[in-house]
């Protein structure tokens, strides 16, 4: 399966429904030996999502894919049935396309830090002073208005470059504290912050390390959260007691700087 990993996320989703619809055509091929036909479409609409989004993993599509796996064919289905206008499917596809920007150019979808992370993100910085925040892809804005309300903190800052999170987080933050950039985290300078905290994917984190060595200072500490820089050992690693189990990866620079720059 090696090789499926390697191709397109959207050759990958294609694959999946075609082979999705391949075993439900065999299945439907000897169904009427034990059940007789006929057998309601939407049923077999359900069936062919429910096989998509179950492929989706095994076939190396982020699992977070699976959503989108099981709504094609319900979908399309759907306006077919209720005779949907096509421009409603357009509006809707724009709307997505506005919440999840990322997702299509940076293969980073839309996580939400949650409160417990938050907690975890005050203890990290409890003894430093005068501390300057970043959150690279701030979604919200929930962390650096968090963040800008703590009395330690100096400087809360976030980026996002999807349109809606970034309104939102930028109404957000200027009505309860802190300041949201619409920036690629790319062009963002890291050399002005204490902390930088990111919650993306895999899939950048080898190139955002890159650029956390060459710009971020030696007191400083960066925290990925869920998302392990690859092949690089972390200085800490924080398990927390929530729902989802999330996983804080923490690394002073002091530990790296030395270590690569030799």
């Amino acid at each position: 399966m090696s090789w499926l990993r390697s191709r397109p996320k959207i050759v990958l989703a294609l694959l999946g429904q075609l082979i999705a619809l391949a075993v439900l055509a065999v299945v439907v091929w000897f169904l009427p030996w034990v059940l007789e036909p006929p057998y309601p479409l939407w049923a077999l609409v359900l069936a062919q999502g429910v096989l998509a989004a179950l492929l989706s993993c095994r076939m190396g599509l982020p699992c977070w894919w699976r959503i989108i796996q099981f709504a094609l064919p319900v979908g399309l289905y759907a306006g077919l049935h209720f005779d949907i206008h096509p421009l409603w499917a357009l509006g809707a596809f724009f709307l997505l396309w506005l919440v999840f920007f990322n997702a299509v150019h940076e293969r980073v979808p839309l996580y939400l830090t949650n409160a417990t992370t938050r907690q975890a993100l005050k203890r990290l910085i409890k003894r430093r002073k005068n501390v300057r925040f970043l959150d690279l892809g701030c979604g919200l804005g929930g962390n650096v208005v968090f963040m800008a309300q703590q009395v330690n903190v100096t400087v809360s800052d976030g980026v996002e470059t999807a349109p809606i999170p970034y309104v939102l987080a930028k109404l957000y933050s200027l009505s309860r504290g802190g300041s949201v950039f619409a920036m690629d985290l790319w062009k963002t300078q890291l050399a002005h912050y204490d902390v930088v905290y990111a919650f993306l994917s895999p899939e950048p984190m080898a190139k955002l390390w890159q650029k956390v060595l060459a710009e971020m200072r030696e007191d400083a500490v960066f925290v990925s959260n869920s998302f392990a820089v690859p092949d690089v050992e972390p200085s800490d690693v924080w398990r927390l007691s929530d729902r989802r189990q999330t996983t804080l990866y923490v690394y002073y620079l002091s530990d790296f700087n030395s270590k690569y720059l030799s």
